[in-house]
């Protein structure tokens, strides 16, 4: 490799390795620190890293892509003094290097044509894109430009890694040295997909599966539990009201320990963006967190939504997107639905069908059509479903 080659090669992975740390900091950021400032990448719904870094595309294998990014830069620094290192005794094993040029094109070139896939993820699935990682795609591209041997073709270039590859294993040591490398990297793969140390946003979206799954056959629309049921439950909210985020555990837990009873769910936002009634600012978006559980019930994914509203708490639409996405929302739908005049003029009239019942707070239960205002203690309101002609299931009792 020649001195220009090589000078050409290392400038441009220092590059590397300085954005794919900064990357990093912005995935710990994203992910680890709730409330952290948006990073200096975070310009606007398009050009976001923090909304990138916070999927599940972030990551492969429980490691941050950043994180992939470091070792491959750090790998091609190595390969490209391989040469020299192997003139000291301790090093001469690296012999084995005989074509390092034709290695780091080969795994720039690849590590460029994955990037093209994360790209399109970005674009087309995330709908927002990380400059900071375009940037290291196009190191990607450049340094394999620059080692490629514009003698010969690409073919050349593969047929010689792998050429030079398999004589290198043909030497036993060799091969048990590669044998061992292998298996600590797959072991530290293992223990971190299994794990999800580094993947916060991977267990959240979990939770909120399995949360949903414990209760998903009692789901219809709006309704939660059997349509024959002898108690039904109709539950006025706000999903910015305290009362309403207890109301919604009691009314869950009663569902999975009650065999007839059913809830039917209405949205009564306390923000005058929205309802007449409000005269002064109430809750503070409210009626867009509205229009997103209305939306997501064309996805019939309502109940899914509404868990995410009340134990997410997101503050705005692009916090509930992203969100959204972990729990697998068709996003673009989810927005498109929210923000339509369909779903405006059923937030309306939820909100004028609430009028007509004189609810004047949230939250506010009808059981079997008698108001309550307001929810005690679980106890006291599983006393009443009882009364009311509750049956308890037989595993509960």
């Amino acid at each position: 490799m020649n001195k220009s080659k090589r000078i050409s090669i290392i400038l441009l992975c220092l590059i590397g390795l300085a954005l794919s740390v900064e990357l990093c900091l912005v995935y710990y950021s994203a992910n680890f620190l709730e409330s952290a400032k948006p990073s200096i990448c975070a310009i606007n719904d398009m050009f976001d890293c923090d909304s990138v870094a916070r999927t599940q595309y972030s990551q492969f294998l429980g490691v941050p892509l950043a994180a992939w990014g470091i070792i491959l830069y750090l790998f091609v620094l190595f390969l490209t003094f391989s040469d020299k290192l192997q003139k000291i005794k301790f090093f001469s094993i690296l012999k084995v290097f005989k074509n390092p040029a034709s290695y780091i094109f080969c795994i720039s070139l690849l590590s460029f044509c994955i990037s093209m896939t994360l790209a399109g993820i970005s674009i087309f699935k995330i709908n927002s894109v990380c400059i900071f990682c375009l940037m290291t795609y196009c190191i990607d591209l450049i340094i394999a430009l620059v080692a490629k041997d514009w003698g010969h073709g690409i073919l050349w270039e593969l047929k010689n890694s792998i050429k030079d590859f398999i004589d290198a294993i043909k030497n036993k040591l060799n091969a048990f040295l590669f044998l061992i490398i292998v298996l600590i990297f797959a072991g530290i793969l293992y223990y971190t997909n299994s794990k999800h140390i580094f993947t916060p946003q991977i267990i959240k979206q979990n939770e909120m599966l399995n949360a949903f799954k414990s209760y998903e056959k009692y789901a219809n629309g709006y309704k939660l539990g059997p349509d024959n049921a002898d108690v039904v439950i109709h539950e006025y909210i706000d999903f910015n009201c305290g009362g309403c985020f207890m109301a919604n555990l009691y009314l869950h837990r009663i569902i999975s320990e009650f065999e007839n009873v059913q809830v039917i769910q209405h949205n009564v936002p306390l923000d005058k963006t929205c309802n007449h009634n409000m005269k002064i600012d109430g809750h503070k978006n409210s009626c867009l967190k509205s229009r997103y559980a209305l939306a997501a019930e064309k996805q019939n994914k309502y109940w899914r939504m509404a868990d995410i509203l009340f134990a997410e708490t997101p503050e705005d639409e692009k916090t509930i997107i992203e969100k959204a996405r972990l729990a697998n929302f068709d996003v673009k739908k989810l927005k498109h639905d929210a923000n339509s005049e369909a779903i405006k003029k059923e937030l309306e009239d939820s909100i004028l069908e609430a009028d007509s019942k004189e609810v004047n707070g949230t939250p506010t239960l009808f059981i079997n059509m008698k108001k309550h205002l307001g929810i005690g203690s679980y106890p006291d309101f599983k006393a009443l479903i009882t009364e009311q002609g509750g049956k308890e299931k037989q595993d509960n009792k």
